[in-house]
């Protein structure tokens, strides 16, 4: 995006763009020599050191300059922090030709930094050469938790430390400590409530929330409708599993950290 929100949960809001898309002065764009090198760079570009360091500048515009200063990973971090990215931003076949180009065997070694019956190392041993739907994950907590494991991958590429990747969250990023304070998942890695004015819509409201959030066992059900598709309207089931449990990032952090 080239607005910089200073104040909000995030101040970077970077993406990759399908093949064909285009998008007027909201945004800047950025052009890669060849797809390994764009993957990297977006990896770096989604964690929260990255985002400090754009926040920093105190700028409330994107200028061309800011992609300039990203972390390029090597090795076997580089191999990590691609997948991850990857699997977050290839949602449809629009990406399939640049999931073909950066594909690795390498992908399929992968394992989560974190225990969590919600995270199954199934997930990497089942990529393939070719996108399938598959590729990408899916649930809202699994998505998070690559985003966490992203942040430590590139704070240990710029040499910082635990203690100051943990500080950095603390002291610049209040809103994001707000919301995962008070966002919440199911058994099956389903937000089921959250306060994040960024998610509208997404969990049950806040006097339902009250009435289930103790709950120890038993499954919740809401019914919306699904207008993202060409045919209109189709009303969903969502299944919510209890118990739920909110995320610590900092701790988090410290798991991913000694796996790492």
């Amino acid at each position: 995006r080239e607005m910089l929100s200073q104040s909000g949960e995030r101040t970077f809001i970077p993406c990759i763009l399908p093949k064909f898309a285009g998008h007027i002065l909201t945004c800047v764009s950025t052009v890669f020599k060849d797809s390994s090198t764009l993957v990297n760079a977006f990896s770096s570009a989604l964690s929260l050191p990255f985002d400090f360091f754009a926040k920093s500048t105190g700028m409330g515009h994107s200028t061309y300059s800011i992609p300039e200063k990203l972390v390029l990973h090597k090795d076997d971090a580089a191999t990590r922090a691609r997948v991850r990215a990857l699997s977050l931003v290839c949602l449809t076949s629009a990406y399939q030709e640049l999931w073909a180009e950066v594909w690795q065997t390498d992908f399929c070694q992968g394992k989560w930094l974190k225990s969590d019956n919600r995270l199954s190392n199934l997930f990497f041993r089942n990529l393939t050469p070719k996108w399938s739907r598959n590729c990408a994950l899916r649930t809202d907590y699994a998505r998070r938790q690559a985003l966490v494991e992203i942040d430590v991958l590139v704070a240990k590429a710029l040499g910082l430390t635990l203690d100051e990747l943990t500080t950095i969250y603390r002291v610049q990023f209040p809103v994001m400590r707000q919301y995962e304070s008070d966002t919440w998942y199911d058994q099956n890695g389903r937000i089921v409530f959250t306060a994040s004015k960024g998610l509208p819509g997404v969990g049950f409201s806040r006097s339902k929330w009250n009435d289930i959030k103790n709950m120890k066992s038993g499954s919740f059900q809401r019914i919306v409708s699904d207008d993202t598709l060409p045919v209109g309207p189709i009303e969903r089931v969502i299944e919510y599993i209890a118990p739920f449990n909110i995320c610590n990032r900092e701790e988090d952090y410290k798991e991913v950290w000694s796996n790492t």
